[in-house]
């Protein structure tokens, strides 16, 4: 049933000539995006291990998942600005979303020199994430029962091809996040640290925007589809978190990691490693493995379920009114996270506050906050994000009229931006 103007809102609506139009935002989808653009700060800030030699909270917490639920996120939008649960696919949209990777992989090329300089330990995403788009092109038309299929056979299937084909194709020709000048440089570098060797490949990631795709098709304003994301998510990803460790610790996988990874350390220090560190992939046995970031199977997965989960439960949750008022903020974070990913990345790359971890965390979460509600209260659309949506929409127009303005027909008078809404029980 749709939701009341003050909860949550329908997603993007189409004319009748085919022009898409935005309608108000989802705060549910909002809350779970801006989730996990804490959870990715914490991951940054706090690293994988501690001195002492255990994974910190925030890596066994957000590491892998935070990553996983963006991209998921990334498939839920594209959704939404390509007609929701009523798709408009055609060349406007098409030129679109190609427009929008563009300006996404720009953005992301020119933050990896920040990244570079620094030697930061971030690994940027949006380069990734642009190629996701464009491969996202195919994929519009497909329904929501096919697109969820795809996404499960290639979390299974594509963790081992990455397998064979990191043993054929050769290393990118070039240290840290790619950048620009990889473009002319080390063009078939770029691709294939893109596709296979990056710490996102794309070949498996694709999973992440394909379950996206087919979530942002269904009615998010239904609690029954909120109750089924985030208890079939949970189910997944517990399912896939037991199997594999049942498979370690019962049937070998540790030992073979350990022998593979860290043959010279002993297995009481290596055994928080083997868990938790990501493996380079040298070893069959890799594909067992649960640790965030080692895209095998159950990694894929679990970090899935998680993704899907988080949504489920941000949807629900901000269908009650007192929840949704005391999570604004982070909704308003999570409508800007490619404004305050790239502020991130900046503010880590100055190396301010890098002996205080906790302070720059409090620093970075208070700071996207307020940044974000203020913006969005005086402003509206993130910086970066009109920037992108704008480069979208122009391009959109100039693809369904290529000629000269004055002899484009005018659109079709849009319809209201959503159907009347009746009061749910949150």
């Amino acid at each position: 049933m749709p939701a009341p103007q003050s909860s949550t809102h329908t997603p993007s609506q189409a004319h009748p000539g085919g022009e898409v139009t935005a309608a108000p935002r989802i705060t549910g989808v909002d809350t779970a995006r801006g989730l996990a653009l804490l959870g990715m700060f914490s991951v940054h800030v706090y690293g994988a291990f501690t001195d002492s030699g255990p994974p910190t909270p925030a890596w066994m917490l957000a590491g892998g998942r935070s990553a996983a639920t963006f991209a998921l996120m990334a498939g839920v939008g594209l959704a939404f600005t390509t007609g929701g649960r009523r798709p408009v696919v055609g060349r406007g949209a098409h030129a679109a979303v190609a427009v929008r990777a563009l300006l996404i992989g720009f953005v992301g090329l020119l933050l990896g020199y920040a990244s570079r300089a620094a030697d930061l330990d971030v690994d940027v995403i949006l380069a990734f994430y642009a190629l996701l788009f464009l491969i996202a092109l195919p994929l519009l038309r497909l329904r929501p029962r096919t697109l969820l299929c795809l996404s499960l056979a290639l979390a299974a299937a594509a963790p081992v091809a990455l397998h064979l084909l990191r043993g054929v194709l050769p290393e990118p020709g070039f240290d840290g996040d790619p950048v620009l000048s990889d473009v002319f440089v080390h063009p078939l570098g770029l691709v294939s640290d893109l596709l296979v060797h990056g710490d996102y490949p794309v070949l498996a990631w694709t999973a992440y925007l394909c379950a996206g795709l087919a979530v942002g098709r269904m009615d998010l304003t239904s609690k029954t589809v909120a109750k089924r994301l985030l208890t079939g998510g949970l189910a997944l990803a517990a399912g896939a978190w037991l199997t594999a460790t049942v498979l370690l610790r019962w049937f070998g996988g540790l030992r073979h990691l350990w022998r593979a990874e860290f043959p010279h350390t002993p297995w009481r220090d290596a055994r928080n490693e083997v868990l938790w560190d990501t493996p380079d992939g040298s070893t069959w046995w890799s594909l067992l493995s649960r640790a965030p970031h080692s895209t095998s199977p159950f990694d894929m997965l679990q970090t899935l379920g998680s993704a899907a989960a988080l949504l489920g439960g941000a949807l629900l949750l901000t269908r009650c009114p007192p929840a949704r008022r005391a999570l604004a903020p982070v909704a308003a974070a999570g409508s800007m996270p490619l404004t305050l990913y790239c502020a991130h990345v900046l503010l880590l790359a100055t190396g301010v506050l890098d002996g205080s971890p906790d302070l720059l965390y409090g620093l970075l979460v208070a700071g996207a906050l307020l940044f974000a509600v203020c913006w969005r209260r005086y402003v509206g659309r993130g910086p970066l994000e009109a920037l992108v949506a704008g480069g979208a929409k122009r391009a959109r127009r100039a693809a369904e009229c290529p000629g000269p303005a004055a002899e484009c027909p005018l659109p079709a008078t849009a319809p209201p931006a959503s159907e009347p809404r009746k009061p749910q029980n949150p």
